[in-house]
């Protein structure tokens, strides 16, 4: 197969670029040709690169509504599929959800969109989901198919009458296993884990104002990611005297080794799709604390691996922190989900088979 695969931005890194990533490279491994089309207002993060991909930068997309912009990135990107004439695209992120949507209409090419969590879900800004649902719903009525990360995002769609039961599909999100057996022993001190970066939707401060209720017990918190939310937190962490218990790591190239030396995972978010940074956690069998938004709760089960918050952050992180052995029986909760659920294989696989059905549907009509 000839896939295009078009998303927004590759400045950095995310849910949906790491989807591409993995999905890329293995669509290539398995002898299929794969364009990677994304918008350039930003040099491509080093890290999101792979050998034996084509990527073609779009510099007309952007992230922002822009109308004048938006026109030319449609121009743009049909001119770069009619030259590619890919049997399929498959498009991801809002903005190019739009865009390449058309695009690939008027030119008749088979497409399936994958929304990587809505623009209208509930947390989002009041006038921003109006606006992007009413973008959806008229750009839905081009749409053949469109996959949803979690079960969440498909009911939300329907609930909003964006798309009919009959485009979507849920194909729940899933993560190369990267984990490595635990060989360090148990340490008195609790490594406490948050990897996302530092904007919104994410809610970094509501974690450290949880940690310093609890700050007499005996962890330590560490921060992977970067953003332009990063300094208000480390302002909080020095305001608060947390510097000995608080480690900022920015962008990390290794998160399994992080994963691996971790003893609870924490994501808190205004709101979310299904996020891959939990599935990693729990791939390493780790304890997961959520916030109770978008897709969390198919994959974190409260009190069986993990707990979803609910108002009540310090008091579940100090029942994990002084639990060792819930720590573990979660943990291993934790994998077992991941491997009846969420591994990338199974994944790829329904993905794959979307792919085929749609082009089939496309030489049929």
């Amino acid at each position: 197969m000839r896939i295009v695969q078009l998303i927004t931005h590759m400045y950095e890194v995310g849910g949906a670029q790491v989807h591409v990533l993995d999905l890329s490279e293995r669509l290539v491994a398995d002898g299929n040709q794969v364009s990677i089309f994304y918008g350039n207002e930003k040099q491509r993060a080093d890290v999101l690169t792979i050998n034996n991909v084509e990527y073609i930068p779009l510099k007309n997309l952007i992230r922002k509504v822009h109308v004048a912009k938006d026109v030319l990135a449609f121009l743009e990107i049909r001119k770069a599929l009619k030259q590619k004439q890919p049997d399929i695209v498959a498009i991801h992120s809002s903005k190019a959800g739009i865009i390449g949507r058309l695009a690939c209409w008027t030119l008749r090419i088979p497409f399936v969109f994958t929304a990587h969590g809505w623009a209208f879900t509930d947390g989002v800004e009041k006038n921003k989901q109006n606006f992007y649902r009413t973008l959806e719903k008229w750009i839905g009525k081009l749409s053949t198919k469109v996959i949803t990360v979690c079960e969440y995002d498909r009911v939300l769609a329907l609930q909003h009458q964006v798309l009919t039961s009959a485009k979507l599909e849920t194909i729940h999100n899933g993560v190369i296993d990267r984990s490595q057996p635990k060989q360090a022993l148990p340490q008195d001190m609790v490594k406490i884990l948050m990897v996302a970066r530092f904007d919104i939707p994410k809610k970094h401060l509501e974690l450290l104002e949880a940690l310093f209720v609890i700050q007499e017990l005996n962890w330590h918190m560490i921060f992977a990611g970067d953003g332009i939310l990063r300094e208000q937190a480390e302002n909080y962490v020095q305001e608060h005297n947390l510097g000995h218990k608080v480690t900022f790591l920015g962008n990390h190239s290794n998160i399994s080794e992080l994963l691996n030396d971790a003893d609870i995972f924490v994501l808190t978010s205004s709101w979310e799709g299904l996020p891959l940074s939990i599935l990693e956690a729990m791939s390493h069998g780790l304890p997961i604390i959520a916030s109770n938004v978008g897709g969390i709760k198919e994959a974190v089960r409260n009190s069986e691996n993990g707990f979803l918050i609910h108002h009540n952050l310090p008091q579940l992180l100090s029942i994990l922190i002084e639990n060792p052995m819930l720590r573990k029986k979660m943990g291993t909760k934790s994998r077992e989900i991941y491997e009846i659920s969420f591994t990338f294989e199974r994944m790829y696989d329904q993905t794959l088979v979307t792919y085929k059905n749609l082009i089939k549907l496309g030489e049929k009509g």
